[in-house]
């Protein structure tokens, strides 16, 4: 749904935020600015990620497909009505998209094997 991956050996977050999205769109962002460290915990894996959420108001190029889809801008309100985007992520989006100067913010979501979230903080 939205671009990101894995983070390289040799790669800070913020490069990996911006290689990965300009991978997955043809989107060059600009000095994203880190919003939100999160967990994830997926309970069909029995794993649980760190997950580095970035906002960038510049960027340049224009959207390509690849391998991962075909990328498409939504405004803000259709995406986090959008029935297929994580219940976590819904909550990140609406977090990240607050003013909150230069705070990071840090999460903690488990679910269910039906993606609900049965616990949070």
């Amino acid at each position: 749904m939205l671009p990101g991956g894995k983070q390289e050996v040799d790669e800070t977050p913020q490069q990996a935020a911006i290689r990965e999205y300009f991978e997955e769109t043809g989107i060059k962002v600009v000095n994203p600015k880190l919003k939100i460290v999160a967990t994830h915990n997926h309970y069909y894996k029995n794993r649980v990620y760190i997950v580095y959420i970035f906002v960038a108001q510049e960027f340049s190029g224009e959207l390509k497909e690849s391998d991962e889809g075909k990328p498409m801008w939504m405004k803000l309100e259709a995406l986090l009505k959008d029935e297929k985007l994580y219940p976590d992520l819904r909550r990140h989006i609406r977090l990240a998209m607050e003013d909150t100067g230069n705070e990071v913010i840090f999460t903690y979501h488990k679910f269910n094997k039906d993606l609900e979230i049965i616990e949070e903080s």
